[in-house]
């Protein structure tokens, strides 16, 4: 059994994975975990390496094997663009991997819908052709609320694509139109097969993108993970 985590910028999401099956887990402590005999920890983060080292204590896990992921030129027949491939994004870089399981040779636009924006187009010969990065909702939301003087309101969860009638269901309202146009907008400007969602926002995001071939897969960067696992 391994336990697989994915360390973003606002919180910690964690799977177990056993013979090719993945299980999320809704809470992740050194008491839930305690029970079980782990082979490995496989680590995707974002954060700091010293918030890597504080939940290896905090889960009590000391005593397995940590493996803390990187991106890398190539691997599993994946290209990564990017001229110092080591700066693309770990969560981005399993994303890419990930993907790739699941549509071989295919051109895709993948988006994690997180904190952040991320957008990556892989094609058909499954290299990474680039992407980009803006402000995921709530972060769009929040950039108005504290740069704005006048804007009194708050960070909440856009819902509807509806003209706002107060400042706080425009703000919303308005993150979660910049967020739609921007999908939008890179696949008007290139086309993909499938477009795979994932991220907190992903669920919420399909809602208004239905008439597009949307993929939506939460474990999209375990998959990737797993793939280091079983190489």
């Amino acid at each position: 059994m391994y336990l697989l985590l994915d360390v973003g910028n606002t919180r910690t999401k964690a799977v177990t994975y056993h013979n090719g099956q993945f299980r999320p887990l809704t809470e992740v402590t050194a008491e839930t975990l305690k029970d079980e005999a782990w082979q490995g920890v496989y680590v995707a983060s974002v954060a700091a390496e010293d918030k890597i080292s504080l939940l290896k204590q905090k889960l009590e896990l000391g005593h397995v094997p940590w493996h803390l992921l990187r991106s890398e030129a190539s691997a599993f027949s994946v290209t990564n663009c990017y001229q110092m491939p080591e700066k693309l994004g770990v969560d981005r870089w399993l994303a890419l991997l990930g993907a790739a399981t699941l549509f071989v040779n295919t051109d895709l636009l993948i988006i994690d819908a997180g904190t952040a924006l991320t957008l990556d187009w892989l094609n058909d010969k499954q290299q990474h052709e680039g992407g980009w990065i803006i402000p995921g909702v709530r972060l769009q939301q929040e950039a108005v609320i504290s740069n704005t003087a006048k804007v009194q309101s708050r960070p909440g969860e856009a819902n509807s694509l509806r003209l706002g009638n107060d400042t706080h269901s425009c703000v919303e309202n308005g993150a979660l139109a910049a967020v739609t146009g921007a999908i939008r907008l890179a696949w008007q400007l290139r086309p993909a097969k499938h477009l795979l969602l994932t991220g907190g926002d992903a669920e919420k995001l399909t809602t208004y993108l239905t008439d597009l071939p949307v993929y939506h897969d939460p474990l999209l960067i375990f998959r990737g993970v797993a793939r280091y696992i079983n190489s």
